[in-house]
């Protein structure tokens, strides 16, 4: 998670400067990253299309209490946040090695991170 404090800045020759707080409260960022099956690829870049400047609920898992769950009707508050994607889709592809089995690729993967902004 990252916090960003931004402001809108105004500089002058004399060298002085005005700075506007672009929003009054703090905004949480999130970056996710994770190797996902084909199935599960499918079903988050379907869900990331479909939801491009929609904003929708996040929990952090950290932050949820009991630690490490989450509300799946959306009616706890306690470590949810409101949000949106920001920037691209990004992903690559391989084989788990892991599941490696008499010299034959059992799986497949396809490792993906997007990034999350906390919209007000």
């Amino acid at each position: 998670m990252e916090l960003q404090l931004q402001a809108d800045l105004n500089m002058y020759p004399d060298g002085s400067s005005d700075r506007n707080a672009l929003a009054i409260n703090d905004r949480h960022y999130f970056t996710l990253q994770e190797t996902l099956s084909p199935d599960d690829w499918q079903s988050l870049r379907s869900f990331f299309y479909n939801h491009q400047g929609r904003a929708f609920y996040f929990y952090n898992l950290r932050e949820t209490v009991p630690p490490w769950t989450y509300d799946s009707t959306g009616q706890a508050t306690v470590g949810r946040y409101t949000v949106a994607f920001e920037g691209q889709w990004s992903e690559t592809y391989g084989y788990e090695r892991a599941q490696m089995k008499s010299g034959a690729f059992q799986g497949f993967s396809a490792n993906v991170a997007v990034a999350l902004r906390e919209v007000a």
